[in-house]
């Protein structure tokens, strides 16, 4: 009986050792990289709002697989949620490409905004080694004059070899395909 006992907890501390697995975590990043453009005193303050579909908005990275299948890959993680990460990267992004706006997430309390932008990331596509693409459709508000923007187009990406980083960097690009679109539609001063 003791022997029995003995092996049986050996079999159970071989298991937890086997299964395992670090988890990796991940950011998005603005685009492009180390660009950082002398900042005039922002003439407007912009309120910035990103939705994603909860199908990727969850801590865990999603990758297609085929048309209608996908994976979820439990070690490779978001370090925040996605949509934060999303909306954060995004406003920088603006912010590089448009130094008289001072670009806030609508959650950061701005009730002085001048400019609304609402952003609907309505699908993300990831194939690892091929590319992600993002589809979005979004709003732009000028409150000042009552101006109104609407816009849809899907931004893509390569996505390079070689473990999972590259998707990050991926859709990190495409957040600044997207910001430069939205840049160039946003009301000037």
């Amino acid at each position: 009986m003791k022997s029995l006992l003995t092996a049986a907890c050996l079999l159970s501390l071989l298991c937890a050792c086997v299964t395992s697995r670090p988890d990796h975590f991940y950011i998005l990043s603005t685009q492009p990289q180390g660009a950082r453009e002398a900042r005039t005193a922002p003439a407007a303050q912009v309120s910035l709002r990103v939705t994603l579909p909860s199908l990727v908005d969850r801590s865990e990275m999603i990758l297609n697989t085929s048309a209608n299948g996908i994976i979820v890959l439990d070690h490779e993680r978001w370090a925040a949620p996605l949509a934060d990460l999303a909306t954060q990267t995004l406003a920088r992004d603006l912010e590089l490409r448009r130094s008289d706006m001072l670009v806030a997430g609508q959650n950061a309390g701005r009730s002085d905004a001048a400019v609304k932008v609402t952003v609907d990331l309505v699908q993300l596509t990831v194939r690892r080694g091929e590319r992600a693409s993002i589809e979005a459709h979004w709003r732009i508000i000028d409150l000042r004059n009552g101006g109104d923007v609407i816009g849809s187009e899907v931004f893509s990406a390569p996505v390079a070899q070689g473990g999972y980083a590259p998707v990050p960097q991926a859709l990190s690009e495409c957040l600044g395909l997207l910001a430069d679109r939205l840049a160039g539609q946003m009301p000037r001063p």
